[in-house]
């Protein structure tokens, strides 16, 4: 039997998003018969901020309870941390994350791999379709939150990079209570010229900004971009039943309405039982089982874990997002991606897919690294 620890995180914002990964590893094995051929065994890490209790707890996992895979749901600063201890059992370590970090270079362990929904990719691209856009001017409208992480730094740049011309730059207030977009419809009112927004904001934030951001749109004909988390489905709730939301683009790796019937059977067995709807942490649970079905007969094999690592390497498998991949040269997994404009009913229409995912993402993991003082927030993405 294959015994397999997961560290879990917690979330003031999204209380249920150590819950939502676990459901989804759970239901997809169980949705394949393979939830007696593992011992899932879990602890709590709380935002992610305690490296030397996530050391501590990992360490538990492979020395007294035997774990031959420790599964870790934080940010990459992490698997720093955790990979000369993996390396030396030769056990197996998966970092879980939504991606809104950058390594510091992309170098590898070799039993270690990222399985990550690549949101600072994903900003990457959008970044970069922006700076088509006929305005190249345009406006940053970031919270204190996520500007904090490296998601804001990758859509940013990819937009100087491609052509784009940073006008004005707004940090809203820490404070809910003093989010104001006053200062970008003055800013608009006096430029005229910048019809271009690109918007990174998550949780209440988010909420909030898509209501004030509303008519400041629709008064300067501003066309929107945002992070793949303004997408994301469990913001709709959130927001007043009768509003009608504003158009933004974005690069997503999944949406809800992807017709694919590996996507429809994900959705309904994650909401069997009367649990929420899928979103982005039950894919990343979901996929993570996926990703142990693979491993399952490969370790029955007796095969090592370096060659275990190697051999997933060297396959592609389907997901309710269709085919990922895990690249050899960084260890990261990534999939295919979406442009997606969200209409009044928060559905997504997608406006084109992307055709070269391998191509792109060798591109993204080739550019230069971060120089110079860098700084982010230490605790995991939505883990506040």
């Amino acid at each position: 039997m294959l015994r397999i620890g997961i560290l879990l995180p917690r979330s003031t914002i999204y209380p249920s998003i150590g819950l939502d990964m676990l459901h989804g590893v759970k239901t997809y094995l169980k949705t394949h018969q393979l939830i007696d051929q593992v011992q899932l065994f879990t602890d709590n890490i709380g935002f992610g901020i305690d490296e030397a209790d996530i050391y501590t707890k990992a360490e538990k996992m492979l020395l007294q309870e035997d774990a031959q895979i420790v599964i870790v749901c934080a940010d990459e600063r992490i698997q720093e941390l955790l990979k000369p201890i993996f390396t030396a059992t030769n056990k197996i370590l998966i970092m879980l994350n939504l991606g809104a970090n950058l390594p510091e270079t992309w170098s590898t362990a070799p039993t270690c791999i990222t399985h990550s929904l690549n949101f600072c990719f994903h900003a990457w691209l959008t970044g970069k379709e922006a700076a088509n856009a006929a305005s190249k001017e345009a406006v940053n409208i970031i919270s204190y939150y996520d500007g904090g992480y490296r998601v804001c730094y990758s859509m940013l740049n990819s937009h100087q990079q491609n052509g784009g011309v940073p006008a004005y730059n707004y940090v809203s207030k820490l404070k809910l209570a003093e989010f104001d977009l006053q200062p970008i419809d003055a800013f608009l009112t006096e430029n005229k010229e910048v019809k271009t927004a690109l918007c990174l904001f998550s949780g209440e934030q988010a909420v909030q900004f898509y209501q004030d951001i509303k008519p400041i749109q629709q008064k300067h004909s501003l066309t929107l971009y945002g992070s793949a988390m303004m997408q994301a489905p469990t913001l709709k709730k959130e927001l007043p039943a009768d509003f009608s939301f504003v158009d933004m683009l974005a690069f997503v790796p999944w949406y809800s309405e992807l017709p694919n019937a590996a996507n429809q059977i994900f959705k309904e067995k994650i909401a069997a039982g009367g649990h929420q709807p899928a979103n982005y942490f039950s894919l990343l649970g979901w996929e993570t089982g996926i990703l142990i079905a693979q491993m399952l007969p490969i370790f029955e094999s007796g095969m090592a874990a370096v060659e275990m690592v190697q051999q997933l390497m060297a396959t592609s498998f389907e997901t309710p997002r269709g085919k990922v991949s895990i690249d050899a040269h960084t260890h990261y997994s990534y999939g295919n991606a979406w442009l997606v404009k969200t209409n009044e009913q928060f559905s997504a229409t997608v406006v084109k897919e992307l055709t070269d995912a391998e191509a792109s993402w060798t591109a993204f993991t080739s550019e230069p690294g971060l120089k110079g003082e860098i700084s982010s927030w230490r605790n995991t993405y939505l883990c506040i």
